[in-house]
């Protein structure tokens, strides 16, 4: 078929008799100088295009209304009778979950298709410092704190009771001698043998025998005492405190510094959100 104006059409077609051939289209411009373009093949129901989209393949989709002939992918199962060509990219009959997930690229090594990896950053190091700062040797201000006296106590009696012992029974000569023979019984508090002596006064000599006599042995006795000592004891003191000062050393130091934790709850770029769907076949 040729169609003749601005330029011309060349449709045609390739098969055997008697059945469905696919149609291809040429053209050119309508000058002498005019060259055919190469040969395309025409689509149609009959002869629809090889996929363009894999089957399988996530496709970001901007709404919430599926297509005809796509699903959602939302981990749900499928009939893998139903549709081969899905049951190709997923053999186990489910569509992934991909909600809340990006694609990535699969590394060379450690990891297989379809793997889901958790989120996390990369591991990395915080510097944080304090200087340190040697604040030396610090002096109080100076205070005189002047003279202070103690309180005034400490004055005390002491009770006192009791009594002598009983003693003190005791006798004396009265220095006059006597016969024994003659006066021994008229003495009372008895008698003493004062050796070879006349009898009559004290100190002649010469005379036999004589006796001195005793006079009475009363004496014992005891007192009693009683009575309160003296108040006594008080007394204070003075403490001279006087006008000081003290030092402080401080001396160098550092301090531990907490780095609070900051961020989303997860790892995030700037994003537009897009549901995952996927074609049914």
């Amino acid at each position: 078929m040729t169609a003749v104006g601005e330029g011309e059409l060349l449709i045609g077609w390739s098969g055997t008799s008697g059945a469905h051939a696919p149609a291809f289209i040429r053209s050119r411009r309508d000058t002498t100088d005019a060259n055919w373009s190469p040969w395309a093949q025409l689509y149609t129901s009959a002869h629809p295009p090889a996929e363009f989209y894999p089957v399988g393949a996530p496709i970001p989709w901007p709404s919430d209304t599926v297509p005809s002939g796509y699903a959602l992918m939302q981990g749900q199962t499928f009939d893998k009778s139903a549709y081969p060509k899905l049951a190709a990219a997923y053999p186990s009959g489910v569509i992934p979950d991909m909600r809340g997930w990006t694609i990535k690229g699969k590394p060379a090594s450690g990891r297989a298709v379809l793997s889901q990896e958790q989120d996390g950053i990369k591991s990395h190091t915080h510097s944080a410092s304090a200087s340190s700062t040697d604040l030396g040797t610090k002096t109080t201000s100076s205070f005189d704190y002047g003279t202070k006296s103690t309180n005034n106590t400490g004055a005390h009696t002491h009770s006192l009771s009791g009594s002598t012992n009983a003693a003190g029974n005791h006798s004396h000569r009265d220095g006059r001698r006597f016969n024994p023979s003659v006066f021994k019984d008229t003495y009372q508090y008895g008698y003493t043998s004062s050796g070879q002596n006349t009898w009559g006064v004290q100190g002649s000599v010469g005379m036999s025998t004589g006796w001195l006599a005793n006079t009475s042995t009363d004496g014992n006795h005891s007192h009693s005492l009683s009575g309160t000592a003296a108040s006594a004891g008080a007394h204070a003191h003075t403490v001279g405190i006087g006008a000081h000062t003290h030092s402080v050393a401080i001396g160098s130091h550092g301090h531990t510094i907490t780095v609070n934790a900051a961020g989303n709850a997860e790892n995030t770029v700037k994003n537009i959100a897009f549901n995952y769907i996927v074609r049914l076949a």
